[in-house]
């Protein structure tokens, strides 16, 4: 694999890739995607949709049953794990507990034939890059979960892979440490330049760390993109309802004109945003997000606040609209010596912007 033809081709791609277990099951129904180099990409979803099968692919403790998986342009999906030039970290670290955590850098070196000098070295650079100079001579059991986790990368860092794969890495770990070892993660990425997979089912963890998203379902990637684009243009409703907070407004298209539309709610009010491929008559549902929308005598939906949740930083108006159009969330930041502007029970009109709406056909998953 020159150098020449790297830096052309991906650092991972997956081609038409098909994984039916025993019995039928279809983890993965004709998935591709081309990861680039040196990115930090992240496979996002819910319990099921597949991401830990196409990571197992990759890695090659799976192989699958249809399509091919190419590393910087040669095929690998027939090779074995230990010929491809990709680490794995587990959610369990996979520690070796009898062994130091020098030891354990240095197994994968050892394997290699690397000599002492050189995985002296090595050892000594990953206990700085992961900030654990001067842990060396510790046992794993008398470390913190952040602590073993940092071991881990270092020892899948330790003989440069092509790509680290990561699979929910940081998900026994409390919230806290989980967003300090998010930043931590992101820092490793850059400074050692290695292409990065992520697997979580963890929307804000993905929107945190990742250069790009591919949002999967049921088998499929719905949706790849930089995590604005995910949350700014969702393409799917699904995806629309993943990531972030979301409502959906049932809705009736009342016109079409020139990329825009104006939508009917049930309670006869309308609003307008953005349309394609849509005709007077369709029913979709409008989705909004929390910090989108306000409270003034403007706004096109009136309603009723019917509960009010108080975050600390921000408030949650949670608005029954009127003519049973549904319920929407408005959010607001708290800012020193304001009182609430609304109390559960209070009638309320809520500004709508174009931009603040998205339209999914009835029924798209």
């Amino acid at each position: 694999m020159g150098d020449g033809v790297a830096a052309t081709c991906p650092a991972i791609e997956v081609r038409d890739v098909v994984k039916a277990f025993p019995g039928g099951a279809i983890a993965l129904d004709r998935v591709s995607l081309a990861i680039r180099p040196n990115e930090f990409f992240t496979l996002l979803g819910p319990s099921g949709c597949g991401k830990t099968t196409l990571l197992r692919l990759i890695a090659g403790f799976e192989q699958p049953t249809e399509g091919e998986i190419r590393l910087e342009g040669e095929r690998i999906e027939h090779l074995p794990p230990f010929r491809r030039p990709v680490n794995t970290v587990f959610q369990s670290y996979a520690l070796f507990p009898h062994m130091t955590v020098g030891q354990n850098i240095a197994f994968g070196l050892e394997m290699q034939g690397m000599t002492s000098a050189e995985i002296g070295r090595r050892v000594t650079e990953m206990l700085t890059l992961v900030k654990l100079t001067g842990f060396e001579g510790r046992k794993p059991d008398q470390m913190s979960g952040g602590q073993q986790q940092r071991v881990a990368l270092a020892r899948a860092l330790a003989n440069r892979p092509k790509v680290l794969l990561l699979d929910e890495p940081l998900s026994a770990l409390d919230l806290k440490l989980r967003k300090e070892m998010q930043i931590e993660l992101k820092r490793l990425q850059t400074e050692t330049g290695i292409t990065f997979v992520f697997v979580t089912h963890d929307q804000e963890e993905a929107l945190t760390m990742s250069d790009r998203i591919a949002v999967m379902s049921q088998g499929h990637v719905l949706q790849v993109g930089t995590p604005r684009a995910i949350y700014e243009a969702p393409e799917h409703r699904f995806v629309a309802d993943f990531i972030g907070e979301t409502d959906f407004i049932p809705a009736e298209v009342a016109a079409v004109s020139g990329g825009r539309a104006s939508f009917r709610l049930a309670s006869g009010a309308v609003v307008e945003a953005a349309a394609q491929d849509l005709a007077p008559g369709a029913r979709v549902a409008l989705s909004t997000r929390p910090e989108r929308l306000s409270f003034g005598p403007a706004g096109t939906l009136e309603g009723v606040v019917d509960a009010v949740v108080y975050f600390g930083t921000d408030t949650t108006f949670h608005v029954a609209l009127d003519g049973g159009a549904g319920t929407i969330r408005v959010r607001e930041q708290n800012l020193a010596g304001r009182d609430l502007p609304h109390g559960r029970g209070d009638r309320v009109r809520v500004v709508v912007p174009e931009a603040a709406l998205r339209a999914f056909p009835e029924g798209q998953d």
